[in-house]
């Protein structure tokens, strides 16, 4: 079998490919679709062949509007499969899969805030700056650290949300390549969000686990997140070195904010409770 027998078989296949039976041969000689009577043909510049052939196949309208689909289709498939890959990385360590801007009861300052930051990402991100939220225990500061990570997901940043706690007891268990193989996992995620510092324990190894996380994630220039229950003013005040190298590093690249008011934990138990006493008729 010849080359231009072989074009011939290509041709005739990708024409009979995009075939119907509505199909006509227009004035100019080339074949048009039935449905939206645009071109399924177009001919090679003058001269040119394709084997023995003058023209090629090309896509009508309609046809090229559901390749266009299906592709968009495929692409958002593809997103959609990604987006839940990062929730799945991110969350780890807390069900904080649900927790959106658009779910929250009451739309607080502090979360106006919080979203300010996640819409205004890129910027924070290129100059290396997160947050540190603080204040008393149940004021939604985790809340508001979930919302950011769900809200950059959607937009494909990678995000890793642990409590300190979990990352120093990890820390403490692990040693030579396997700990440094853990710190570098922790420092791969465009946003880090550490959650309720000093929640952990209180030892000199303990803060000089916490210190080797914040320092080194200031290193890489990424933003990171904090949570925790220590009072700003307690953080400035501290005369203890451990403490103070960690609190000074935290604010040198993190924009503080303070929650305040209602314990939402305890709304939701006598919320919780109520409904009990409604069910059991008592």
């Amino acid at each position: 079998m010849n080359m231009d027998s072989v074009l011939s078989d290509i041709m005739q296949t990708a024409n009979e490919a995009q075939s119907s039976p509505d199909d006509y041969i227009a004035s100019d000689g080339l074949k048009y679709c039935g449905k939206c009577h645009t071109p399924k043909e177009a001919f090679f510049p003058e001269g040119s062949y394709f084997g023995s052939s003058d023209r090629y196949p090309v896509l009508c309208k309609c046809a090229a509007e559901k390749e266009a689909q299906h592709k968009a289709q495929q692409q958002e498939a593809e997103r959609m499969e990604r987006i839940s890959q990062l929730r799945s990385a991110a969350f780890k360590d807390i069900p904080a899969s649900g927790w959106r801007f658009e779910n929250a009861a009451v739309m607080t300052p502090q979360l106006s805030k919080a979203k300010s930051y996640a819409d205004k990402w890129e910027d924070f991100k290129s100059n290396g700056i997160g947050l540190l939220l603080f204040g008393d225990v149940g004021t939604g500061k985790s809340y508001a650290a979930g919302c950011i990570a769900n809200d950059l997901i959607e937009k494909s940043v990678v995000v890793k949300f642990s409590a300190m706690s979990r990352i120093v007891n990890h820390m403490q268990g692990t040693f030579g390549d396997d700990r440094e193989n853990f710190m570098k996992q922790l420092m791969r995620p465009e946003l880090l969000i550490l959650d309720d510092l000093g929640a952990e324990r209180s030892t000199s190894f303990g803060k000089e686990c916490v210190f080797d996380v914040v320092n080194r994630r200031l290193l890489t220039g990424k933003p990171m997140i904090v949570t925790t229950n220590i009072t700003l003013s307690a953080m400035k005040a501290t005369t203890d070195l451990d403490d103070r190298r960690i609190y000074d590093q935290i604010l040198e690249v993190c924009i503080p904010v303070q929650f305040k008011g209602q314990n939402f934990r305890e709304v939701n138990r006598k919320a919780n409770m109520q409904k009990a006493i409604e069910v059991l008729g008592e």
